[in-house]
């Protein structure tokens, strides 16, 4: 199969939000959802298509600056799992934020003191594509749902 990459645009913006819906294990609250799909903008975001021109994967980024930008969303349609989507997203999104000059780019997601099988999964992911735990935080979204911060040195 063949997968291209290219900075989101406007018309992509359903396609992003189709592929949250169908990850609710992931993405599950749809005002969060509808927060994530707005926030997307084509100098901060990318999306992967098929050969059928159809949008099937997306990861936006947040400059939070002195260096350090966040990935605040990514979605690969669930029938694309494994195929190294996700890894050619993240992949783009160092070459992008390193051509930025950043230095730091860095994601959270459910840490592992309120365990989640999908959830270990991520952070397996986040570690195979060059993440390193930085920190778990229980007051960052409450106790019941841990954050854990992973962080990836850009550069020199």
């Amino acid at each position: 199969m063949t997968f291209t990459i290219r900075p989101f645009a406007d018309a992509d913006r359903a396609a992003c939000a189709g592929i949250l819906a169908a990850l609710p294990a992931w993405f599950g609250i749809d005002e969060v959802n509808a927060g994530y799909v707005a926030g997307l903008t084509p100098a901060t975001a990318i999306v992967v298509f098929d050969g059928d021109q159809r949008v099937v994967a997306f990861l936006g980024l947040a400059d939070h600056g002195d260096d350090s930008w966040e990935i605040e969303v990514m979605g690969v349609h669930p029938d694309l799992h494994h195929l190294g989507v996700g890894r050619r997203l993240t992949d783009e999104a160092v070459r992008s934020v390193a051509a930025a000059g950043g230095r730091w780019l860095h994601v959270k997601t459910r840490g592992p003191s309120t365990y989640d099988d999908d959830y270990e999964r991520t952070r397996r992911f986040y570690r195979a594509v060059g993440f390193d735990p930085l920190y778990e935080s229980l007051t960052e979204w409450g106790p019941e749902d841990a954050a854990l911060i992973l962080v990836r040195k850009l550069g020199d």
